[in-house]
């Protein structure tokens, strides 16, 4: 009844209406929200519509919850809901300087809208906020988004969701920085892979760093790009970079595979050089080294379920005992 008093009526009767539901954002529940948008988008009473205008620039910000109810209002709301979210706000620190971006809401509700909405004006006028904006919660979606790129290739639209996010990402100069959300998180890699910038690799946990490379499906980039991380790889010296590009090599990825293979890289740690030796198919050192298979049966033992596949199928190829660690049932390789 209220709101139909405020959305309807004129004057008096429908600006207290209006002062009532504004209230009730003090205590913010999707109803109330929901119902002052509407009063900010349809009511006939201008001066209800800039009260309501007035609640929400108040409520937004002031708790993450509210504003992302206020967000998910507005962005199926047209009109008045864009000047809202877009209205100038020339004290933000941060570009471009509008409502939205003084505080925005999280779970990657922009980036999803830049990408998915049905609306092609919401797509668009998102895409082009993404692509200048250097808030710290619109580029963690992004570095969100691609930690897992590239996406598996079934199903289909999980990938060519995440090369959407990509060609979006590419196009913002805030990206390409020196590990801008935090060393271990290692997303915002293929940016500066596809960049070209491989200095900035350096500025990333080297062992993250490292399992995020081996990872790239090489055939997703131009040849200088791949040449690039591929060089970086090989590049490695002491330390974790390089203990987990071995560990990498035991789990049988081929990127780490050809990176050791040419740069004659091995791991430090006493515990990891058989199992290394071995995936590596070197014999000769290994059968030095460990002659009557109690290390290689140590590793198994003490690494347990964290084994895969590749040793057995080392194994297999060369007619070499494996002895399973307790518990591992033989994969039949």
């Amino acid at each position: 009844m209220l709101e139909q008093i405020a959305v309807s009526g004129a004057g008096p009767p429908a600006r207290l209406a209006a002062r009532v539901l504004c209230r009730r954002l003090r205590r913010p529940s999707a109803g109330n929200v929901a119902a002052v948008i509407r009063l900010m988008t349809g009511a006939r009473d201008e001066r209800v519509a800039a009260m309501a205008e007035e609640a929400l620039a108040l409520a937004w910000g002031s708790d993450q919850e509210v504003t992302n109810r206020v967000w998910d209002g507005l962005t199926a709301t047209p009109g008045r809901a864009w000047r809202f979210l877009l209205a100038p706000a020339p004290d933000c620190p941060h570009e471009p300087r509008v409502r939205l971006v003084t505080a925005p809401p999280n779970g990657r509700r922009v980036l999803a809208a830049a990408l998915k909405s049905a609306d092609p004006e919401l797509r668009g006028t998102m895409a082009d906020l993404l692509r200048v904006t250097n808030h710290p919660v619109l580029l963690g979606d992004f570095e969100y988004a691609l930690r897992s790129w590239p996406m598996p290739r079934s199903p289909g639209d999980e990938k060519l969701e995440t090369r959407a996010v990509l060609d979006l990402a590419l196009t913002n100069t805030h990206l390409c920085q020196p590990a801008p959300v935090g060393r271990k998180r290692t997303g915002l890699a293929v940016v500066a892979v596809l960049k070209r910038r491989f200095d900035l690799l350096d500025s990333y946990d080297p062992a993250s760093m490292a399992s995020e490379l081996v990872r790239l499906d090489a055939g997703e980039f131009p040849a200088p790009a791949t040449e690039g991380y591929r060089r970086w790889l090989r590049a490695l010296g002491p330390g974790p970079g390089r203990e987990q590009l071995c560990k990498l090599v035991i789990d049988g990825h081929s990127e780490a595979l050809a990176a050791v293979a040419d740069s004659g890289q091995e791991p430090d740690s006493p515990d990891l050089l058989p199992a290394f030796l071995f995936c590596t198919e070197q014999w000769e050192r290994y059968d030095a080294l460990d002659p009557d298979g109690t290390l290689i049966e140590n590793y198994l033992i003490e690494e347990n379920d964290d084994v895969g596949s590749h040793m057995w199928t080392v194994a297999k190829r060369n007619g070499r005992e494996l002895p399973p660690p307790p518990g591992f049932s033989d994969p039949g390789f």
